[in-house]
């Protein structure tokens, strides 16, 4: 069954109504029950599951499965470093518990999902907003990076980690809607959930995985059937950059008039882009 398009908090609200958390190698799982295809979603960094309901939501009829990545929401942290090579093999191993799933990762999860076909994760994949290029070296990436350093020692630097004008001027610069209900909801998700990690030092180690590397990295063993989503107006996974993995990759590229923040302003189109992608590829 199909949704009729509805906007991101009430594909929220209809994801709510039929979640349950079933835990799948003691990750916090929450599974959005239908009898389509398996569809697996990987949040993006300093999120948690809550923020692809939308997305799950506008996948109503299918299985939608979403994790909290270790270390955010319910998940318990790794005993070692939050990389990119713990983040791939957690998912690789996650991702063969379901039957032929079809995988999407937005954002940071875009790079979780992409490490993790070294380590023998061929499904079909979404990368929704992929990371296409690399962050760090930047000034803003290394005045970021100075930012989680602090923010990862003592009381005050984890006030700050969490401060609310700062949470709010990030999602502020990030949402690129002029629907004034969608902007107000936009900020309330990031206010409950932009700040609901487990430790300090799993969103400086994070960051550090987010910015050291992109998804061009991983591209030699990528599936066979891949699709990459981008934001024409995205500023954090710029245009440029998905068209140059596109040329790579030479997977099949969609855009939406929007920015970094598809899984809110846009998920029902979203949606709709998966569910063709699914239908293509069965």
């Amino acid at each position: 069954m199909q949704v009729l398009k509805s906007s991101a908090p009430e594909l929220f609200k209809l994801a709510a109504s039929r979640a349950e958390r079933f835990d799948v190698l003691n990750t916090a799982t929450w599974h959005y029950r239908g009898e389509g295809r398996t569809i697996i979603l990987v949040h993006g960094f300093r999120g948690d599951h809550h923020g692809l309901s939308a997305i799950a939501g506008a996948l109503d009829g299918h299985h939608v499965v979403i994790p909290d990545l270790p270390g955010y929401g319910k998940s318990a942290a790794f005993n070692g470093r939050h990389d990119l090579a713990s983040y791939g093999d957690w998912f690789a191993r996650f991702a063969s518990e379901f039957d032929n799933p079809v995988v999407l990762g937005h954002s940071f999860g875009s790079l979780v999902v992409a490490k993790s076909w070294e380590y023998g994760m061929n499904q079909p994949t979404v990368l929704l907003n992929p990371i296409s290029t690399t962050q760090g070296d930047s000034p803003a990436g290394k005045l970021a990076e100075l930012y989680y350093k602090i923010g990862s020692k003592g009381l005050l630097g984890s006030a700050l980690l969490r401060s609310t004008p700062i949470v709010r001027g990030m999602s502020m610069a990030m949402a690129t809607t002029w629907d004034l209900k969608l902007r107000s909801f936009i900020h309330d998700q990031h206010h409950r959930y932009f700040s609901n990690y487990t430790e300090d030092r799993v969103v400086l180690e994070g960051y550090q995985a987010a910015s050291s590397g992109n998804v061009m990295n991983y591209v030699a063993n990528k599936p066979e059937k891949l699709l990459l989503i981008a934001g024409a107006k995205d500023m954090i996974a710029p245009l440029k950059g998905q068209l140059e993995l596109q040329r790579e990759t030479q997977a099949e590229l969609r855009t939406l008039e929007c920015g970094h923040l598809t899984h809110y302003e846009t998920p029902f189109e979203v949606g709709i882009m998966v569910r063709d992608f699914v239908r293509e590829i069965s």
